[in-house]
Protein backbone atom coordinates (compact mmCIF):
# COMPACT_ATOMS: atom_id res chain seq x y z
CA UNK A 1 0.00 0.00 0.00
CA UNK A 2 1.26 3.20 -0.71
CA UNK A 3 1.13 6.38 1.43
CA UNK A 4 -0.97 8.42 -1.11
CA UNK A 5 -4.21 6.22 0.41
CA UNK A 6 -3.62 6.87 3.77
CA UNK A 7 -5.92 10.10 4.81
CA UNK A 8 -4.47 13.12 6.52
CA UNK A 9 -5.33 13.90 10.00
CA UNK A 10 -7.68 16.56 8.48
CA UNK A 11 -9.09 13.75 5.90
CA UNK A 12 -9.64 11.08 8.52
CA UNK A 13 -11.89 13.77 10.72
CA UNK A 14 -13.99 14.37 7.57
CA UNK A 15 -14.33 11.04 6.31
CA UNK A 16 -15.18 9.89 10.46
CA UNK A 17 -17.45 12.47 10.63
CA UNK A 18 -19.17 12.17 7.30
CA UNK A 19 -19.92 8.41 8.82
CA UNK A 20 -20.52 8.89 12.71
CA UNK A 21 -23.68 9.25 12.58
CA UNK A 22 -25.25 6.66 10.38
CA UNK A 23 -22.85 3.90 12.52
CA UNK A 24 -24.39 4.77 15.66
CA UNK A 25 -27.93 4.34 14.54
CA UNK A 26 -26.54 0.80 12.56
CA UNK A 27 -25.24 0.10 16.36
CA UNK A 28 -28.02 1.16 18.59
CA UNK A 29 -30.94 -0.25 15.73
CA UNK A 30 -28.89 -4.02 15.86
CA UNK A 31 -28.95 -3.89 19.34
CA UNK A 32 -25.98 -3.16 20.48
CA UNK A 33 -25.58 -1.80 24.29
CA UNK A 34 -23.80 1.07 24.08
CA UNK A 35 -23.23 1.89 20.54
CA UNK A 36 -21.43 5.52 21.59
CA UNK A 37 -18.62 3.29 22.91
CA UNK A 38 -18.13 1.43 19.97
CA UNK A 39 -18.17 4.16 17.92
CA UNK A 40 -15.18 5.58 19.65
CA UNK A 41 -13.59 2.38 19.57
CA UNK A 42 -14.42 1.92 16.07
CA UNK A 43 -12.78 5.38 15.43
CA UNK A 44 -9.80 4.57 17.47
CA UNK A 45 -9.22 1.22 15.67
CA UNK A 46 -9.12 3.33 12.63
CA UNK A 47 -6.56 5.81 13.06
CA UNK A 48 -4.38 3.12 14.79
CA UNK A 49 -5.29 1.02 12.20
CA UNK A 50 -5.46 3.94 9.35
CA UNK A 51 -2.30 2.76 7.24
CA UNK A 52 -4.20 -0.62 6.33
CA UNK A 53 -6.87 1.34 4.62
CA UNK A 54 -6.09 -0.04 1.21
CA UNK A 55 -8.60 2.14 -1.11
CA UNK A 56 -10.26 -1.16 -2.30
CA UNK A 57 -14.16 -0.22 -0.92
CA UNK A 58 -15.00 3.11 0.04
CA UNK A 59 -14.20 4.62 3.66
CA UNK A 60 -17.26 4.21 5.43
CA UNK A 61 -17.39 0.70 4.07
CA UNK A 62 -14.21 0.07 5.65
CA UNK A 63 -15.43 1.63 8.66
CA UNK A 64 -18.43 0.01 9.09
CA UNK A 65 -16.56 -2.79 9.00
CA UNK A 66 -14.35 -1.63 12.14
CA UNK A 67 -17.49 -1.15 14.11
CA UNK A 68 -19.19 -4.35 12.52
CA UNK A 69 -16.26 -6.18 14.49
CA UNK A 70 -16.56 -4.51 17.63
CA UNK A 71 -20.57 -4.64 18.05
CA UNK A 72 -19.56 -8.76 16.77
CA UNK A 73 -17.25 -8.69 20.16
CA UNK A 74 -19.94 -6.84 22.19
CA UNK A 75 -22.26 -9.37 21.55
CA UNK A 76 -20.30 -12.32 22.30
CA UNK A 77 -20.16 -11.12 25.58
CA UNK A 78 -23.91 -10.16 26.51
CA UNK A 79 -26.89 -10.58 24.85
CA UNK A 80 -28.20 -7.23 22.99
CA UNK A 81 -30.37 -4.38 24.01
CA UNK A 82 -33.86 -4.01 22.26
CA UNK A 83 -36.10 -1.51 22.37
CA UNK A 84 -34.97 2.16 22.26
CA UNK A 85 -36.73 4.11 19.19
CA UNK A 86 -34.73 7.22 18.98
CA UNK A 87 -32.48 5.39 16.52
CA UNK A 88 -34.90 4.55 14.12
CA UNK A 89 -36.37 8.25 14.79
CA UNK A 90 -33.51 9.74 13.50
CA UNK A 91 -33.24 6.88 10.68
CA UNK A 92 -36.92 7.99 9.49
CA UNK A 93 -35.73 11.82 9.52
CA UNK A 94 -31.87 11.44 8.00
CA UNK A 95 -33.23 8.88 5.40
CA UNK A 96 -36.56 9.42 4.61
CA UNK A 97 -36.91 5.08 4.47
CA UNK A 98 -39.95 4.71 6.77
CA UNK A 99 -40.67 8.22 6.88
CA UNK A 100 -44.57 7.92 5.30
CA UNK A 101 -45.26 4.04 6.66
CA UNK A 102 -44.54 3.78 10.19
CA UNK A 103 -46.43 4.93 13.12
CA UNK A 104 -45.36 4.79 16.73
CA UNK A 105 -46.25 1.31 17.16
CA UNK A 106 -45.22 -0.18 14.39
CA UNK A 107 -41.74 1.64 15.05
CA UNK A 108 -41.61 -0.22 18.82
CA UNK A 109 -43.09 -3.43 17.20
CA UNK A 110 -40.09 -3.02 14.66
CA UNK A 111 -37.37 -2.53 16.73
CA UNK A 112 -38.17 -5.63 19.07
CA UNK A 113 -38.68 -7.45 15.91
CA UNK A 114 -35.06 -6.64 15.05
CA UNK A 115 -33.65 -7.23 17.87
CA UNK A 116 -35.27 -10.73 18.12
CA UNK A 117 -33.49 -11.47 14.49
CA UNK A 118 -30.27 -13.76 14.52
CA UNK A 119 -27.76 -10.20 14.35
CA UNK A 120 -26.63 -11.31 10.76
CA UNK A 121 -29.99 -10.83 9.43
CA UNK A 122 -30.87 -7.34 11.66
CA UNK A 123 -27.54 -5.95 10.52
CA UNK A 124 -28.37 -6.90 7.00
CA UNK A 125 -31.70 -5.37 7.04
CA UNK A 126 -30.68 -2.37 8.78
CA UNK A 127 -27.83 -1.65 6.32
CA UNK A 128 -29.52 -2.12 3.38
CA UNK A 129 -33.13 -0.79 4.17
CA UNK A 130 -32.47 2.22 6.53
CA UNK A 131 -28.70 2.94 5.55
CA UNK A 132 -29.20 2.36 1.94
CA UNK A 133 -26.07 0.64 1.28
CA UNK A 134 -25.68 -1.86 -1.72
CA UNK A 135 -24.97 -5.78 -1.04
CA UNK A 136 -21.64 -5.72 -2.37
CA UNK A 137 -20.76 -3.07 0.53
CA UNK A 138 -23.09 -5.43 2.95
CA UNK A 139 -20.67 -7.97 1.96
CA UNK A 140 -17.75 -6.11 2.31
CA UNK A 141 -18.42 -5.04 6.03
CA UNK A 142 -20.02 -8.39 7.23
CA UNK A 143 -16.98 -10.57 5.58
CA UNK A 144 -19.56 -12.55 2.99
CA UNK A 145 -20.48 -12.53 -0.21
CA UNK A 146 -23.26 -10.35 -2.41
CA UNK A 147 -25.47 -13.18 -2.26
CA UNK A 148 -25.20 -13.93 1.02
CA UNK A 149 -25.53 -10.11 1.96
CA UNK A 150 -29.23 -9.81 -0.44
CA UNK A 151 -30.31 -13.50 1.40
CA UNK A 152 -29.77 -12.11 5.09
CA UNK A 153 -31.34 -8.88 4.20
CA UNK A 154 -34.37 -10.79 2.21
CA UNK A 155 -34.73 -13.13 4.95
CA UNK A 156 -34.90 -10.46 7.39
CA UNK A 157 -37.49 -8.99 5.50
CA UNK A 158 -38.96 -12.51 5.72
CA UNK A 159 -39.51 -12.61 8.84
CA UNK A 160 -40.38 -9.08 10.03
CA UNK A 161 -43.27 -9.39 8.07
CA UNK A 162 -44.32 -12.39 9.69
CA UNK A 163 -44.35 -11.00 12.80
CA UNK A 164 -45.30 -7.45 11.56
CA UNK A 165 -48.21 -8.65 9.09
CA UNK A 166 -51.12 -6.66 10.90
CA UNK A 167 -49.32 -3.71 9.56
CA UNK A 168 -49.53 -5.02 5.89
CA UNK A 169 -52.92 -3.58 5.45
CA UNK A 170 -51.88 -1.53 2.00
CA UNK A 171 -51.21 1.57 3.64
CA UNK A 172 -47.92 0.20 5.44
CA UNK A 173 -45.59 -2.34 4.10
CA UNK A 174 -42.29 -3.09 4.78
CA UNK A 175 -39.66 -1.95 2.28
CA UNK A 176 -39.26 -4.37 -0.70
Amino acid sequence: MTDALTPSTEEFGALVEASRERIHRFLALTGTADPDDLVQRAVETAWRERARFDGSSKFSTWLFGIAHNHARNERRKRRPVVGNSAPLDEAKASRGVFTSVLRRELAERLELALGRLPAAFSEAFVLHHVEGMSFQDIGSIAGVTEVTARVRAHRARHLLRGELGEFDDGAIRLPE
